[in-house]
C-alpha cells in the first residue's frame, strides 16, 4: 500500500478532525441547529366548516399543541430528535425543529367545536362553521 494513499477511515477521520466535509468534531449541519419550521398548510372549505391540513412530519399526536385565542388559532409541533441513539453523527443535514402556524379565525369558526386529528405526518384541524354563517339553499314556493 501506498503510504501517502489514507483508507476511507483515516479519510473520515481526517475530515473530521480539521472541521472539512464533514462539519468537525460532532458539530451539526446548519439545518440541524433546532429552529421553528412553517408548516406547510392547505385550507379548504367546506359547506359547514374549514379544514386545515399541516404538514408535520417527525411529531406525534401527543407533541401538537392548538391554541384558540380570541380570533387566533395556534398550532404548535414538537419534534424531538430520534436518532441520538444511533451515535455520533459525523454528517446531517435532516432538520431538528419544532413547527408553529397561526391564523385569523373570523368569528364565523365556532371554537368550541374544533377537532383535531393527526395521521402519517398530517395534521387535520375540523374548524366548524357558526350556524350563522353557513349557506344554505332557500325553495322558493311558486304561488301562481
Amino acid at each position: 500500500m501506498n503510504t501517502n494513499t489514507l483508507t476511507n477511515e483515516q479519510a473520515i477521520n481526517a475530515r473530521h478532525q480539521d472541521g472539512g466535509a464533514l462539519q468537525g468534531q460532532g458539530q451539526r449541519h446548519p439545518a440541524k441547529n433546532p429552529q421553528n419550521y412553517r408548516a406547510p398548510v392547505d385550507v379548504y372549505e367546506a359547506k359547514d366548516r374549514f379544514i386545515v391540513l399541516a404538514d408535520m412530519p417527525g411529531t406525534t399526536s401527543d407533541d401538537i399543541e392548538i391554541v384558540v385565542d380570541a380570533n387566533m388559532l395556534e398550532i404548535t409541533g414538537k419534534v424531538s430528535d430520534r436518532y441520538t441513539t444511533l451515535g455520533r453523527a459525523i454528517h446531517q443535514e435532516y432538520g431538528i425543529g419544532d413547527y408553529h402556524r397561526h391564523f385569523r379565525i373570523g368569528s364565523g369558526v365556532n371554537a368550541d367545536e374544533i377537532t383535531a386529528t393527526y395521521r402519517d405526518g398530517i395534521l387535520n384541524v375540523n374548524l366548524p362553521k357558526q350556524s350563522a354563517v353557513q349557506t344554505r339553499t332557500v325553495h322558493v314556493e311558486d304561488r301562481s
